[in-house]
Parts: structure tokens; C-alpha cells; sequence
């Protein structure tokens, strides 16, 4: 077998016989079929016999044909002289140079005792680390070459998550020496000048009066990623309005650090799929009410935690540093979530159907090619909204018409009920302001027995609690007469009755909703 390959790579001896015989002549050369290493060349010597390259060689070295320890010394001295091992196997020359080493080794590295190799997703595109043993790499390569790659390729002592898109490092030192490999992503787009008017048709759209406020949360979002930002509602019970452009969008900006949600998702305690990422986005909401304020409750809790515990399946959970930002979308004006009053969580907008213009265009594609230019204005760009609170804008300035909307429907059942009969009464007498004290407000739910329907009691206390939300001013210091409005049932007109007492003012204003 030996012999066999140190023939074949030798082009069946050929080489061997014109080192013996320089100017051999294709008459002397005869190639034959033998059983043991098939094709072999034979040359006709000066006394016109036929050698094997080998016979020919050590006649030509004054060796005898036959003895076993020169042939064994014939071998080594052809294995020598034509690059091949003492048996007889080609030698596998170190061919790679350092900078090819460096280029395989870039796409290696090695985090804890695990070894992984980057490479492109083929379904996402995006670049992911897949599991690869140090001996798929020997075996691929070579001992010494893979080796000389395995030395040189990056070692992590574990994996951390400092995101960054204007500096980042995959590579973080702890300052003592240990070094971290980063798992957040950079982004693949670099700023450049240039025109973003299909991105601004899509802001102003979304965002109308309050686009310049956008524009500085997608700055924060871009240039401060650890700042949490509140989380942003886009509502409308229209369809094609653009709130799922507007995510896609996102998606595209962010790269492989935003992610879609599903109900599902956000519910599961296995939720290393979106811990440590910047921006989830959620296209749907539980339909269950009961499912939808569990999901609520959570979702509020990830807006402002620091830290959460990420847990894959069979795996112990970790704690994860948490700066996950959150847009939801929905077709429900009214009910999406429920917001208290004093819940600074949420900013709300109501967004409506594209125009048959905007429609018509592809407008998502056109968004994509612009984010190098629009990156670029946003860190050219100055803040317009200066930090007021910890999720950076003033609550002030996120309770728009949107977000009252859905805070009045988030009441308790009787401070809606309450509030729909005081309208309605409005409504039919054509008035702005009705005249009630507690004693009277108290009558009217009796009336209409509010109590045995709603399955609750009803109190002064809770009807003072509910102008207090309502902003009703403190009733009058002394006894006036007051005349207002009772009805004997829902559906019945209302009726005016008079009487002295001090007066509570319930302005439609305080109530209205009409314009929300």
C-alpha cells in the first residue's frame, strides 16, 4: 500500500525514473497493470530489461533489487527527495498562511468550555453562533493547522450584554483581565447622509402633533439603549393605518435586537428568547380578559425592572440585566390595557387610516433603504424634550386624547356606569353643568338601582372618592338650592327636583369623552 501511493503521487514513478534516466524517451516507457498497486510506468534499462521506478532507482544507486534493507533505504531517500513520509504518504505541508488562520479563527471562539461557530441563519439572514467541537475543526483542517487556528481563536471566560450602537464591542474586558463575549448585536447600518422623506411620511403619520416627541424617543432609543422609555400604544379600530409598518420598521432599525411578541411569549416563564434584547413588539393582545391583565401586569413590571431572570428550558434561570422597550398595537380603542390614572407607563396614540396615496406605496421597503440616513440625522440631531422622569418623557405630555380614552374605560364598573347617566342626562337637557350634593348623587343611584345591578354597595365614601378623580370641586360652604336631575330608570326621561343643600358643580368637561 506504501508503495502503491508513493507511486500514484509520483505520477506512477514516472519522476522517479527521469531522476534515474534525465533524458528518457516515451520508447522506453511502458505503463503496465499490475495486480497489487495497478498502473505502474516501467522503464527498459541499458541492457534492455524492464525496472519498476523502484528496481531502476536502486540499480542506479548501486542497491540490489530484492534486499529488504535497501529497499527500506531506497523508500526514505525518494520519500526525502519528492516531499513524502518515511512511509511513503504525501506530507501535508503547512499551505494556510497567518492571515488565512486569522480569517478561519475570526469566525470561531469560545465561550466557557463550549466552542461555537459563526455563521449566517439561512431563514433570518442574520448572523448566529451554532455549537462546533474543537475536533470538527482538527478534523477539517488538520492537527496543525487546526490547532494553529484553535490557538489563536478569541476565548471568552462567559457571555454578558452591554448594548451599543454607536460603540460597540463585542469583546468586553471586567477590567481585571477576564474577558466577556458580548451577545448583544451591532447594527449592520452606517449612518450616512442622505434623504429619509419616506420614514418622515411614516412618523408624521403615526405621531402627527407629537413627531418632534418621537423623533427623541427613537434618538434615546438609538444613542442611550439602557434608558427605559415608557411603553408605546399604537390604537385604532381602522385597518390598514400603518401601526404594523411601524413595527416592522422598528425591526429593521434594531436588527436582531427587536423582536415580535406574541401573548404567548410574554406569558411563558422561558423567556430567553427576548431577555437582553432592546425592543419587543406585540401585534396582538390575549383575548381573554383574565389572560390579558396577567399579561398587563407583566408587561408594566418588564417596562421599569432592572433586572429579570431568563430561564431556558432544562437550564437553571439566571438573573439578566433587563432594557427591554415595548410597542403594542391594537384594533381595541377602548380596553387594550388598563390604565390607572397615575400610571405614567403608557403613552397612547390613536392612529388612523393611511390615505389612498400613502397606501399605494411600499412604503416599508423604501423605510429600510433610508435608516443609514435617518441614523445619521438622529445623532446629529439636538433633544427637543428634556429628562423629566424615569421613563425620560413627562406624564404630562403622554396622556394624550388616546390614552384618556382608555384610562375612563379602565373606571371601576360604577364610576363608568355613573358617568355615562350623568352624560346622558347632559345630553338630554342640553346642558354643560349639573348641580348635585352627595345626598342627591346618592338618590339617583338608588333609582336606578345601581347597587342590585352592578352587585355592589354603594356609599358616600365612594361617590366622593369618584368626583375626586373626576376633578370636582369641593362643594359649596353653604346651603344653596340646588336644582337637579333623577330618573326612575335607564331608559326613562330625566326629571328636575329642587332642594337646599351645599352644592356640588359636575361640569361635562370633567366627564366628557366624545373628542377622545
Amino acid at each position: 500500500m506504501q508503495l502503491s501511493k508513493l507511486y500514484k503521487l509520483t505520477e506512477q514513478g514516472i519522476g522517479i525514473i527521469k531522476l534515474v534516466y534525465p533524458h528518457v524517451t516515451e520508447s522506453e516507457l511502458e505503463c503496465r497493470q499490475t495486480e497489487k498497486y495497478g498502473e505502474v510506468w516501467y522503464v527498459r534499462g541499458a541492457d534492455d530489461k524492464w525496472y519498476s521506478p523502484i528496481d531502476a532507482y536502486m540499480i542506479s544507486h548501486q542497491k540490489t533489487p530484492g534486499n529488504k534493507d535497501e529497499f527500506k533505504a531506497a523508500i526514505k531517500e525518494i520519500a526525502h527527495t519528492f516531499g513524502l513520509d518515511d512511509g511513503g504518504k504525501e506530507k501535508k505541508e503547512n499551505t494556510v498562511d497567518a492571515s488565512e488562520i486569522e480569517e478561519i479563527a475570526s469566525k470561531l471562539l469560545r465561550i466557557g468550555g463550549k466552542w461555537y461557530k459563526k455563521a449566517k441563519d439561512p431563514l433570518t439572514k442574520q448572523e448566529t453562533l451554532f455549537n462546533i467541537l474543537s475536533s470538527t475543526i482538527v478534523n477539517d483542517y488538520g492537527k496543525e493547522i487546526g490547532n494553529m487556528i484553535l490557538k489563536v481563536a478569541p476565548k471568552y471566560l462567559a457571555e454578558t450584554n452591554i448594548p451599543s450602537h454607536t460603540d460597540y464591542k463585542e469583546c468586553i474586558d471586567n477590567g481585571d483581565g477576564e474577558l466577556f463575549y458580548n451577545i448583544y448585536r451591532p447594527l449592520s447600518h452606517i449612518p450616512t447622509e442622505g434623504e429619509w422623506k419616506h420614514i418622515e411620511m411614516l412618523l408624521r403619520h403615526i405621531f402627527q402633533e407629537q413627531y418632534e416627541m418621537a423623533l427623541d424617543y427613537l434618538k434615546v432609543l438609538f444613542e442611550r439603549p439602557l434608558h427605559p422609555l415608557p411603553v408605546l400604544l399604537l390604537v385604532s379600530d381602522e385597518t390598514g393605518t400603518g401601526k404594523s409598518t411601524f413595527c416592522k420598521f422598528l425591526n429593521a432599525m434594531f436588527c436582531e435586537n427587536a423582536l415580535p411578541l406574541t401573548p404567548e411569549i410574554v406569558e411563558s416563564r422561558f423567556n430567553s428568547y427576548w431577555v437582553g434584547k432592546l425592543l419587543g413588539y406585540i401585534e396582538e393582545q390575549a383575548d381573554d380578559s383574565n389572560e390579558r391583565k396577567k399579561q398587563n401586569a407583566k408587561l408594566k413590571h418588564i417596562v421599569t425592572a432592572e433586572t429579570l431572570p431568563s430561564e431556558k428550558k432544562g437550564k437553571e434561570p439566571t438573573l439578566a440585566f433587563n432594557f427591554l422597550k415595548i410597542v403594542i398595537c391594537s384594533n381595541d380603542e377602548c380596553t387594550p390595557v388598563k390604565i390607572d390614572p397615575n400610571d405614567t407607563r403608557y403613552w397612547v396614540r390613536k392612529v388612523p387610516a393611511l390615505s389612498k396615496k400613502e397606501e399605494g406605496t411600499d412604503i416599508l421597503d423604501e423605510c429600510k433603504k433610508e435608516i443609514p440616513f435617518f441614523l445619521k440625522y438622529l445623532l446629529d440631531r439636538q433633544m427637543r424634550y428634556e429628562r423629566k422622569n424615569r421613563l425620560w418623557f413627562n406624564p404630562e405630555e403622554m396622556h394624550t386624547d388616546a390614552w384618556r380614552k382608555i384610562v375612563r374605560h379602565s373606571e371601576p364598573s360604577l364610576e363608568q356606569e355613573l358617568r355615562e347617566i350623568l352624560l346622558d342626562i347632559m345630553r338630554e337637557q342640553h346642558l354643560e353643568m349639573l348641580e348635585y350634593d352627595l345626598t342627591t348623587l346618592m338618590a339617583l343611584c338608588e333609582k336606578l338601582r345601581l347597587s342590585s345591578r352592578l352587585k355592589c354597595s354603594i356609599t358616600r365614601s365612594d361617590l366622593s372618592q369618584i368626583l375626586q378623580r373626576w376633578g370636582i370641586g369641593k362643594a359649596t360652604k353653604t346651603a344653596t338650592r340646588i336644582t337637579y336631575y333623577l330618573r326612575d330608570e335607564l331608559n326613562k326621561p330625566s326629571y328636575s327636583c329642587q332642594k337646599v343643600g351645599k352644592k356640588l358643580k359636575i361640569y361635562k368637561k370633567n366627564l366628557i369623552e366624545d373628542d377622545f
